[in-house]
């Protein structure tokens, strides 16, 4: 398995967009894909402005390059520094940095898939029972009431949304508390801007945890199993039934507001 040089930090830009460095390969994650980048296909790596650019190699024209934009300046120091440094003991660099890259897309299946899939659909049916409530009230007689319609019904939208979108299952968070280890990190000392401690999964592979500030010279960290990278303090794990709390709120509150919308149809037919 890859190995994190411990000093280098996994960059977290715009749009739940990271880029992190495991020592054979750089990982691109997106909301939508990961993309693989082997050492072996990356032709260098820059970062000006809070933006990193991994440039791929190319045997003629312009390189294929991703972006990470958004970063915090003194990680993307650390890291570019890192990984061109990597750089130079690739024994064998690809001609065609273009044809190494693997692109890997969520499953189907998944939690995130399935948590996109009920929003969409959330959102189409609710938008075709405003259509039908707009078409109804106007045709007995009392269009007005159509702005109060869509008034409650978007506000319904934007709860159904959030208690979807707030849902903890499968974020990290939520499975540390119980899938998690524990190991105890040790300070590695103040590294390009930020505090390192170093710690190490089951299998020997080393790992960085970079906390805000300096927590001492030992720190328990709870790390996910199937992603090392995603480890947080032990101290500052949230217990699962308070990340239940906004969800089941903006649900019931999407669900009376349903309930409102549902109501205005009689209402207008019968006064």
């Amino acid at each position: 398995m890859p190995i994190t040089p411990p000093s280098v930090p996994v960059l977290r830009g715009r749009g739940s967009t990271s880029l992190a460095f495991e020592g054979s390969a750089l990982i691109l994650r997106r909301r939508d894909e990961e993309i693989e980048i082997p050492l072996a296909a990356v032709a260098r790596v820059h970062g000006a402005r809070r933006v990193v650019e991994v440039q791929l190699r190319s045997p003629g024209g312009k390189p294929a390059a991703h972006r990470v934009e958004d970063v915090s300046d003194a990680a993307a120091t650390a890291f570019v520094a890192a990984v061109n440094a990597a750089l130079a003991t690739v024994p064998e660099p690809a001609p065609d940095g273009s044809a190494l890259v693997t692109v890997r897309t969520p499953d189907p299946g998944s939690w995130k898939a399935r948590k996109r899939r009920t929003v969409r659909l959330l959102w189409a049916a609710l938008l075709l029972v405003l259509c039908a409530e707009t078409v109804t009230v106007t045709l007995v007689g009392d269009p007005v009431t159509s702005v109060v319609v869509w008034m409650l019904g978007l506000t319904t939208g934007v709860l159904a949304h959030a208690a979807v979108v707030t849902l903890p299952f499968g974020h990290r968070m939520w499975r540390l508390p119980k899938h998690g280890v524990t190991v105890v990190a040790q300070y590695g000392g103040y590294i390009d801007g930020m505090h390192i401690y170093d710690f190490a999964d089951l299998n020997g592979n080393r790992f960085a945890y970079t906390p805000a500030g300096y927590r001492g010279d030992r720190v328990e960290v709870v790390y996910d199993p199937d992603d090392p990278l995603n480890g947080s303090a032990r101290d500052l794990l949230v217990g699962r039934g308070t990340m239940l709390v906004l969800p089941v709120l903006s649900g019931f509150f999407a669900l009376l507001g349903l309930v409102l919308t549902l109501l205005v149809i009689p209402l207008a037919i019968y006064t």
